[in-house]
Parts: C-alpha cells; structure tokens; sequence
C-alpha cells in the first residue's frame, strides 16, 4: 500500500507538478531507501506510518554518519511524501513532520546564475589580446568544468575543434572535456591574436600567457576572473571555482545525471554533488 502510493507520488511530481527530472530521480532514491527501513521493519500500511516512526528513521540515519546535505535532503523528500499522504487523505489532516533539519557546516557554494555570467560576459568587450584571452579563459572554465591547473596546462594539441573536445592527460589516464559554441568562438580569435603579437616566438603548446609570453601563474588567473567580477557589480567574490561550481549546478539543473557529471569531473567528494543537487 504505501509502496504503491509512492509510485503514484513520483508519476504525480513527474507529470503533474513537472518537476525537473534530476529533482524526481532524487525523491524516488530516497523514498526507495525508506520503503527498505519500512519493509525491514513489516510496515506495509498507513497506520503505523507516523512522526515517531520516521524520526526512528532518521535516528538511524545519523548512525550511519551521512552528510548533513543528505540529511536534509532525504527529510526534504520523505516530508513532500508525507504531505501528499495528507493531500490525497490517506494521513489524517493537521498531520506534519517535526523533524529539523540538520545544521549545515559545509563551506557556503558560490555560484553564478546564467543572468549572472552574461553580466561578466558584458564586461570583457573588444578585440585585444588580453581581452580576447580572458575571455576564452572565463567561457572554458564556465563552459567545461576544468581545473584552473587544467586549463593552464592545455595546449593546442589538446583541442579537437571540430567535435569540442578537450583532452586532458591526468595521472596517466586521459580523460576528455567539453565546450561550448561560444568557447571555440573566442578560442579562434585569440589564437588570431596571439600568433599577430609574438609572430615567430608564438608558442603552440602553451595556450594561456601574459604580455611577456610567459605562461600565466594561477594566481594571475584567480586574480583576472575576480576583476571581471568587480567590474559586473556582483557584490560576491568570484574565483574559477566559482565558475565550475556554477557549470556543475546549469548542468544538474538542466538534466544532466550527478552520476555523469562526478565521472566528467572526476568528483570524488559526494557530498559536494549533494551540496550541488540541493542548490538546483
């Protein structure tokens, strides 16, 4: 009976609310987990589903040491849950969970919202090489996801323009990136830029240098992105993390699977999809 009622859940947000694809896979996961602890304990009906025994539920969770995020997203699902019971009057009405939240202690994600980059965007106009660099450097990062230490280690060689490929040799396994239409727009004119300005010293296995023809330092570009930030207005401090971070929220936002994108990105933290996920 109630795992029926959570199929007809999941098909009602999917198809009557329209909630955003990764946002259902997300609630059916952890409604799928709690009908285990339900099933595990023989609760198969409406009767014994209660705030008592949900907060058990919980309890149990904390044991197992899971991200505060997680927590709270699971407590997320289970209340939309427990409140379409209450909806549908197969829960008494006045009935609510009290459960709080855990305290979140992870650092706060910066982000930029798409209104946002364009604001950055605006910023960078003309034809000049440092402009046209910067630039491609603000779209690769948005665009891609990459590492500041990635995006300062590429060469022309790691570039398929045609496809939009980005090939990144890293601990001895290859792995490839993405870019956007936009990125290999800028990617051309700076090339154009940089070969004019150093003529025969122009060096093909080093995209991203200063005015003297040296390779940029991470500093410099952190120092570089932040300007761009100033300069929009943004009121917040921007970084390159800044901008992947914001790649990885468009991109879970817009359907693309966490489990896809931590492979992508090479991921290893959790957490932070968590994190990620629950900012969409």
């Amino acid at each position: 009976m109630i795992e029926k009622s959570i199929k007809n859940f999941i098909y009602y947000l999917e198809f009557k609310e329209n909630k955003k694809h990764n946002t259902v896979i997300s609630i059916r996961k952890d409604l799928n987990q709690f009908l285990i602890y339900l099933n595990e304990h023989d609760i198969i009906d409406f009767n014994k589903l209660d705030e008592l025994l949900i907060k058990e539920y919980f309890t149990k969770l904390k044991t197992e040491e899971i991200s505060a995020s997680t927590f709270n997203r699971r407590l997320s699902s289970i209340k939309k849950f427990y409140k379409y019971l209450v909806d549908k009057g197969l829960k008494e009405k006045g009935s609510e969970i009290l459960i709080e939240s855990e305290k979140n202690d992870e650092k706060k994600i910066e982000y930029l919202s798409p209104e946002e980059i364009n604001l950055v965007r605006a910023t960078m106009q003309g034809e000049n090489f440092n402009i046209l660099r910067d630039r491609l450097m603000f779209e690769l990062l948005y665009s891609s996801g990459m590492t500041v230490a990635e995006l300062l280690s590429l060469g022309e060689v790691n570039f398929n323009l045609e496809k939009r490929e980005i090939y990144i040799l890293k601990n001895k396994l290859s792995k490839t990136m993405y870019f956007s239409e936009t990125c290999k727009e800028f990617y051309i004119k700076f090339l154009n830029s940089k070969k004019e300005k150093f003529k025969e010293d122009y060096n093909p296995n080093i995209i991203f240098t200063n005015n003297s023809n040296e390779r940029l330092t991470d500093r410099s570009v952190r120092r570089l992105i932040n300007k761009y930030g100033e300069m929009a207005n943004l009121n917040k401090e921007i970084s390159p993390y800044t901008l992947r971070h914001s790649f990885c929220i468009y991109m879970l936002k817009n359907g693309m699977p966490k489990e896809y994108l931590a492979r992508l990105l090479d991921l290893k933290v959790v957490g932070l999809l968590d994190v990620y996920e629950g900012l969409c």
